[in-house]
C-alpha cells in the first residue's frame, strides 16, 4: 500500500506486528525510524496456522480466512495513513520467522522491528526458537520494542566485550540511529566477583582497560564524530550490571551483538536473551556478527 513516491538511499525497515497494543508500539517506532532514515517501511502481519485451532470460537478476522487478511490490511492501512513515508503492507499465514526472513532478504531490508506480545499471532517471536532463527539467519539488526516511542531515542547503550562483533554492533547502531547519543558499556568480573566501579579499580587495571577501550574504538572503521558520546566500565556480573545501569540512567535502548561473544553478549541468543527482554525496561537491538557461518 504505497504512499508518497520518492527515491530512498536507505534500506527498507521491516516491522512485524501481531496487531496487539504492544505491536502498535513496534509499529510506531518503526515509523519514527523509517522517517528519520528516509526509508520505505514494510509492515508484516502473520497468522500462524495453529492459532485458529487453539482459539476455537475466535472471530473470523482471527482465523486463516480472507476476512482476516482484509481486516488486517485495513487495520495496518489506518495505522500507517498519514505517516508521510513509503509503506508496503503484507498479510501472510504460516511461520512468522520464515516470512520475516524471506521479506527481509527479498526487499533488502536494513532493520527488522517487532514488539513483545506473548499471546497473539507473533507472541512467540521474542522467546525460544523463533528469535534465535531470525537473529542467526537475517543479516540485519533485530529491534525488540517495549516502550512507547516519543520521537528519536534520547540515549542508547551499546554493550561490548571489545570483540569485533560488538564493534560491528556499535557501527550499525551509529548508522541506524544518527541522532541518538550512544554510550559504550563494558562490564567485567573482578577478582573476587564483587561489583564495583571504575573509580575504585586498581590503577594498573584501569589503565589497561582504558587502553583496550581506545584500541577497540580505533579499530571500528567509519564511526562518525561524536560516536560514542561516552564510555563506561563497571566491575561485577555483566548481566546484572547492565540491567542496573539501564534502570539507573533511564536508558531507552540497549544494543548488543548476538553471537560469538564473551559473557553477556555470547548468551544473548538463548536463556539470557529471554531474561533481559523480560527484565530490561528499554528496547533491545540484537545485532548478528558479520562473519557467522
Amino acid at each position: 500500500m504505497p504512499t508518497t513516491a520518492h527515491t530512498h538511499a536507505a534500506a527498507p525497515v521491516l516491522v512485524a506486528t501481531d496487531l496487539s497494543a504492544q505491536g502498535d508500539r513496534a509499529l510506531d517506532r518503526a515509523v519514527v525510524l523509517a522517517r528519520e532514515l528516509g526509508a520505505r517501511l514494510i509492515a508484516l502481519h502473520v497468522l500462524e496456522p495453529g492459532t485458529s485451532a487453539a482459539a476455537g470460537g475466535a472471530p473470523s478476522w482471527h482465523r486463516l480466512t480472507e476476512d482476516h487478511r482484509e481486516w488486517a490490511s485495513y487495520r495496518l492501512g489506518l495505522d500507517l495513513d498519514g505517516a508521510g513515508i513509503d509503506t508496503d503492507i503484507h498479510v501472510e499465514s504460516g511461520d512468522p520467522a520464515e516470512h520475516i526472513l524471506h521479506l527481509a532478504q527479498a526487499c533488502g531490508c536494513g532493520l527488522v522491528v517487532t514488539g513483545v506480545g506473548r499471546n497473539e499471532s507473533l507472541g512467540r517471536l521474542l522467546l525460544g526458537s523463533t528469535v534465535r532463527k531470525v537473529v542467526r539467519h537475517v543479516a540485519v539488526p533485530v529491534l525488540v520494542v517495549k516502550t512507547r516511542p516519543h520521537g528519536t531515542y534520547p540515549k542508547g547503550v551499546v554493550a561490548t566485550d571489545f570483540s569485533p562483533e560488538s564493534g560491528h554492533a556499535l557501527g550499525l547502531a551509529a548508522r541506524l540511529l544518527p541522532r541518538t547519543p550512544l554510550t559504550v558499556f563494558h562490564a567485567c568480573d573482578t577478582v573476587l566477583g564483587m561489583p564495583g566501579d571504575a573509580a575504585h579499580a586498581p590503577e594498573s587495571l584501569q589503565h589497561d582497560l582504558d587502553h583496550e577501550m581506545r584500541g577497540f574504538l580505533a579499530d571500528i572503521a567509519g564511526l562518525p564524530p561524536g560516536v560514542p558520546a561516552d564510555t563506561t566500565v563497571q566491575y561485577g556480573e555483566p548481566e546484572t550490571l547492565l540491567s542496573e545501569y539501564v534502570f539507573r540512567t533511564r536508558c531507552d535502548l540497549v544494543v548488543a551483538g548476538a553471537q560469538r561473544m564473551k559473557g553477556i553478549m555470547g548468551a544473548m541468543v538463548g536463556s539470557v536473551a529471554e531474561r533481559l527482554l523480560e527484565s530490561l525496561p528499554s528496547d533491545v537491538m540484537l545485532v548478528r556478527g558479520q562473519a557467522v557461518p
